[in-house]
């Protein structure tokens, strides 16, 4: 497609509070243009993948258990997506974090989930029962919960130090379920908890899977955001590749977007996974509506960092 679109953009969550990884929301809207034209990709490669402010906690009751449902059968346990983690360290980087959620709970040395509702979104909550790990899966579910006004609950994750870093090349092996309303976001953001800047590595805005975005919010200066088209609901790799005054983008290990200047971060940054459901209204967000899956999940297979050496 050769067409520019714009972006609403309201902030997200990426922030612990007392012990827990605590969700933001972007307050202020920030419109970004999407760069023509957009690239293809083969999509059939596995089976069938702002704003940080203190999120408002309500009481509530007990989290709704998951509706019954599944997402596309993986061919294993080992590489639920066909693709095996790699491991070891890779020309010019050395791994330092190389995660393929095995066992049955997530590992809290290394990851911590976020609870409440992001600012500026009533038609978002984040709940870490909506977290779980299986099969050699990490899935954050999306459902609805009567408990929360029957919204869509969600959930995410973000790295715990030492895993924390200034430049690094990352990793994601993800497949998101068709669901109207329901975004996910693949993303850096800085651990001051100070936005901006944030790198999202990959992210869309809850209306069809065929496009996945990657966008850097600089300190000063408009987003800088591209896309690249593929059937997001199968297996994709999508990684960045970040060192001073240049990002790489990528996807099943092709660069697809190169940004470069004094606008690339360079202070250190956590890595977070999330899904949201957005309340209605926004001009990009789309919102849950009646055609919404009971169970929308996203699935993440492995994640590998590495720090230049």
């Amino acid at each position: 497609m050769g067409s520019q679109g714009q972006r609403d953009r309201r902030g997200r969550i990426r922030r612990a509070g007392v012990g827990l990884f605590v969700a933001a929301l972007l307050a202020a809207a920030l419109y970004l243009t999407v760069i023509a034209p957009l690239r293809s990709l083969d999509s059939g490669e596995g089976p069938g993948a702002q704003q940080g402010q203190p999120v408002t906690v309500a009481p509530g009751g007990s989290p709704a258990p998951a509706p019954t449902g599944s997402s596309p059968a993986a061919p294993n346990q080992g590489d639920p997506s066909g693709a095996a983690m790699p491991t070891g360290d890779l020309p010019g980087w050395r791994q330092f974090l190389a995660e393929d959620f095995s066992g049955t709970a997530l590992n809290e040395q290394r990851w911590t989930s976020y609870t409440g509702q992001p600012l500026g979104d009533p038609g978002g909550w984040f709940d870490p029962s909506h977290v779980s790990v299986g099969g050699g899966l990490l899935t954050i579910g999306g459902w609805r919960d009567p408990a929360r006004g029957n919204i869509y609950v969600t959930g995410g994750v973000a790295t715990r130090e030492p895993h924390n870093r200034a430049y690094g090349r990352f990793d994601i092996r993800f497949r998101m379920d068709q669901g109207t309303g329901i975004a996910y976001a693949l993303l850096l953001w800085p651990t001051s908890n100070q936005y901006p800047p944030e790198i999202d590595i990959a992210e869309d805005n809850g209306r069809l899977r065929d496009r996945m975005y990657g966008v850097l919010h600089p300190r000063q200066g408009d987003p800088i955001s591209d896309s690249v088209s593929g059937d997001f609901t199968r297996w994709h790799t999508a990684g960045v590749e970040w060192t001073p005054q240049r990002l790489v983008f990528t996807v099943d290990g092709r660069p697809w977007k190169t940004i470069t200047g004094d606008r690339v971060p360079a202070e250190p940054m956590k890595l977070a996974l999330q899904t949201q459901a957005w309340n209605c209204g926004h001009s990009w967000e789309a919102c849950p509506n009646a055609r919404t899956p009971a169970l929308v999940n996203l699935q993440v297979d492995w994640v590998v960092g590495y720090a230049p050496q």
